[in-house]
């Protein structure tokens, strides 16, 4: 085992790309304050569990990673123990008094503030210090190398939500809208781009919404700051609420240049009654039009989006619907989630709850749609020779991964392919065969 050092950390992250933007910015500022990150927690005195609070899976898998942890921390194997993030921010009375051995439970609001609590805890037996900041703060972060991705980055433009839908607890956890400024984001992005990243994922709870926090629809100009950046690469956007997909948007879409006619849309249905009761501020009407109205602005477009299924009141007649519309094949990829209850949620209180092995079964379904409208896009696209980002070599000589233009980092396809290329770079693929989560090729 190797030594540990002093002032050394390990960051444990979990849940989605947000959070793998968060523990960037700690990281920044514990290089900043001397500390050293390290690559294994055996090797680290402080670890740090960023974790996820999201849906009932996501707190499992969290609660999992903290008590592995705490364990740890009795044979003697790490020092101190902090716990933050998602979980963090909604339970932190709960976690400082089920789990007293956790130093420190801080919450997701301020990462700049790592730094005090982290010296606090080295230097104080104490119970655990509590804090959930209010204020937000424009945080520069220094790249993806941390979490092995260095081709592609993601780029947070807001945090927290004002859509207040009826089964998410986001904007209890992460607060209401805040966009941060466009200077900052061109600034991070310049950075992210003279560092050798070639694809820019924009992300938030609501990308869209951007700027929404002041009453401006402020998307438009965000895309065409970044893509006037003098550099070869791609601009991807995910997490788009529908209610914000208004024609100024999509025109953007289709316009702006090194944009990716690709975009992550969660409908979560399409039953105009379950929409209602969701609070989701459109309808199954208003969804079919704007998926027409993308379609016809971006030809070609890669829609992914993400469904929920088992929501109180859904019956049989509403998951048929969101079935036959899934059937339609707008969307290449997807996912589904069974309804989950969230403390403090109206949805909490509905008294029409289905049966979670009706949800669970309806889950299912869902997802063999989904495998079959993205077996149906691979043999689309057998036989063409696509433009991939090259992101890693493979186990083999000579064989590289990367992605296509259709496909997002970590959630969609990847192309294994036969050739000679340098990561980071982009380079033609002809596509031989896909199957499943993988299509596979030659460098041209």
């Amino acid at each position: 085992m190797a030594l540990k050092e002093h002032k050394s950390v390990f960051i444990e992250t979990l849940g989605c790309p947000k959070n793998y933007i968060d523990s960037a910015v700690m990281a920044h500022y514990l290089r900043g304050s001397g500390w050293k990150l390290v690559e294994h927690p055996n090797q680290a005195e402080m670890i740090i569990v960023n974790t996820c609070g999201f849906i009932e899976d996501a707190k499992t898998e969290s609660i999992e990673a903290i008590w592995n942890y705490i364990r740890a921390r009795e044979d003697g194997k790490i020092e101190y123990l902090l716990v933050t993030g998602c979980l963090a921010e909604r339970y932190s009375e709960v976690l400082k008094n089920e789990m007293p051995q956790v130093d420190i439970v801080f919450g997701n609001r301020d990462q700049s503030k790592i730094i005090h609590a982290l010296e606090r805890a080295r230097n104080s037996s104490s119970k655990p210090f509590v804090s959930t900041p209010r204020d937000y703060l424009t945080n520069w972060y220094e790249n993806n190398i941390d979490n092995g991705s260095l081709p592609s980055a993601y780029l947070k433009v807001s945090e927290g939500c004002n859509n207040r839908c009826s089964y998410c607890a986001i904007p209890s956890i992460r607060g209401n809208l805040r966009s941060a400024p466009i200077d900052s984001l061109v600034s991070q992005a310049e950075f992210l781009i003279n560092s050798g990243v070639k694809e820019i994922t924009l992300i938030g709870q609501d990308t869209t919404a951007y700027g929404m926090d002041k009453d401006e629809n402020k998307f438009p100009d965000l895309l065409r700051a970044i893509s006037s950046i003098e550099a070869d690469f791609w601009i991807r956007v995910l997490y788009s609420h529908p209610r914000h997909m208004i024609d100024a948007n999509i025109e953007a879409l289709a316009t702006t240049p090194k944009v990716l006619p690709y975009l992550d849309m969660p409908i979560q249905h399409i039953s105009g009654h379950i929409l209602e009761r969701m609070g989701r501020y459109v309808d199954g009407d208003d969804i079919r039009a704007i998926v027409a109205k993308l379609k016809d602005s971006i030809p070609g477009i890669a829609l992914r989006t993400s469904v929920m299924v088992g929501f109180p009141g859904e019956t049989e007649s509403d998951f048929n619907e969101l079935c036959e519309f899934l059937d339609e094949g707008h969307f290449i990829h997807g996912g589904v989630f069974a309804y989950s209850p969230e403390d403090g949620t109206p949805a909490v209180n509905f008294n029409d709850m289905i049966e979670q092995e009706v949800a669970v079964e309806r889950k299912l379904f869902v997802d063999m749609i989904f495998d079959r409208l993205r077996q149906e896009s691979n043999i689309e696209l057998e036989g063409k020779t696509l433009k991939v980002l090259v992101e890693r070599e493979g186990s083999r000589k000579e064989m590289f991964w990367g992605r296509t233009r259709f496909d997002a980092p970590e959630i969609d396809r990847i192309v294994r392919f036969r050739g000679k290329a340098e990561i980071g770079t982009f380079t033609d693929v002809h596509i031989i065969k896909g199957t499943g989560f993988n299509l596979l090729g030659v460098q041209k």
